[in-house]
């Protein structure tokens, strides 16, 4: 009897059970319950935004279009919210089940930016005017490029220097071309020190030319075929190349950097004359031909010290402040160099493309004194010819004049 209402008392216990859980299953799932799942993980994934509207935005998952959420305006932060746009957003496994479906909790939401093709290029200021400034690209001179002068930020923009340009792999047909994005300016450093020598090539493999010095056969170097530019190099050819004094040990050697290769034209040949026996009293006058030959490569002009430091003493032309050359304090000698002094420099027809520019060869280097007249030579970059000798050469006309009177 005690055993079965034991029993009996058991299965109406478990009725009850049954009868309780039966109950909570039917209670329906309102709006804002959340769905709950033992582990709450931060899930991520990217979504693109379907419609804007008062009550939010709408999104569905870019794998799957069907599967739409809707988010708080808030949420989005600072990012321009225009349809189409991907976003990654960063939520909680947990969502609220509404049509759309809400995340539980958004941890962040960040735009999805498409990666872009960076390139990195040294450019060559060539000219400055209110439109911006027109650079050329460092071993491509007709590759040119017009940059905003805003785009250069505080930095001092001048003739001939060179600065790293990085953008994207975009530019506009227009001459000069534009670029189409512009991650970075960065002004390159000077290099230390460049050389310009006459080589001749010896042979070339593919993309690679070697070349010889041309007064040393054995120094030998290899040099990409890009370097070259628009130039087509052919064996036997020689060639005046601006590099840096750094080489790479290599087998044949490299230079570390390469600025400039021009081809050294001939000069045409003339007619051979008989040779013809000269007296010993002759030989003054070949002297001074060869004199006056010498003195038609000599230019000169004067010059202001605009600074001095250890690199050397930066000068420029007194006709043109944007003309600015490096001469090593050597050169002056026993002369007082001071800033804003003036000096009469006698060179060669050589300029280097480095900046400041250099001479390729200074004769010599004259103070100018107060109340001295300072004649223009020809000018190395623009050829114009000054007007001092002329000058002379009427008031020595005019005084010729008086006297016969």
């Amino acid at each position: 009897m005690k055993k079965s209402k034991l029993l009996l008392a058991l299965a109406i216990s478990a009725m009850v059970i049954n009868s309780a859980y039966a109950n909570e299953e039917k209670k329906p799932i309102k709006e804002d319950q959340k769905i709950e799942e033992v582990a709450k993980a931060k899930i991520s994934d990217i979504y693109v935004v379907k419609k804007i509207n008062e009550e939010g935005v709408d999104v569905y998952k870019k794998s799957n279009p069907e599967e739409v959420y809707n988010v708080p305006k808030k949420d989005f932060k600072d990012i321009e919210l225009i349809e189409g746009l991907e976003v990654k957003i960063e939520s909680d496994d947990v969502v609220l089940n509404s049509y759309p479906a809400k995340f539980a909790k958004i941890h962040s939401i960040s735009e999805v930016k498409a990666d872009e093709e960076k390139v990195v290029r040294d450019f060559v200021v060539k000219e400055i005017n209110e439109e911006g400034v027109t650079l050329y690209e460092v071993g491509n001179e007709s590759n040119l490029y017009n940059v905003p002068k805003s785009e250069f930020k505080n930095m001092k923009i001048e003739k001939g220097k060179v600065f790293t340009i990085t953008s994207n792999d975009v530019s506009t047909n227009s001459d000069p071309a534009q670029f189409g994005k512009i991650f970075s300016i960065v002004e390159k450093e000077k290099p230390a020190k460049t050389m310009v020598k006459s080589y001749v090539v010896e042979k070339i493999a593919n993309d690679i030319v070697t070349v010889h010095e041309k007064d040393n056969k054995e120094n030998k170097y290899n040099i990409a075929k890009k370097d070259f530019g628009k130039e087509n190099p052919k064996e036997g050819e020689t060639y005046k190349i601006e590099t840096s004094d750094e080489i790479l040990t290599s087998d044949p050697a490299q230079f570390a950097k390469i600025y400039k290769v021009e081809l050294e034209k001939e000069a045409p040949k003339k007619e051979e004359k008989p040779v013809e026996k000269k007296k010993p009293a002759g030989k003054p006058m070949e002297n001074k031909k060869e004199n006056e030959k010498e003195t038609a490569k000599t230019l000169s002009d004067t010059f202001v010290v605009e600074k001095i430091d250890e690199e050397g003493v930066t000068v420029y032309r007194k006709s043109n402040k944007e003309d600015k050359y490096l001469v090593p304090k050597k050169d002056f000698g026993k002369l007082e160099i001071k800033k804003g002094k003036e000096y009469k420099i006698f060179t060669d027809d050589i300029v280097l493309t480095s900046y400041p520019a250099q001479f390729g060869k200074i004769i010599k280097i004259e103070e100018v004194m107060a109340g001295n007249n300072k004649n223009s030579a020809k000018n190395p970059k623009t050829g114009l010819v000054g007007t001092g000798f002329t000058l002379i050469g009427l008031i020595g006309a005019g005084l010729g004049y008086k006297k016969i009177k």
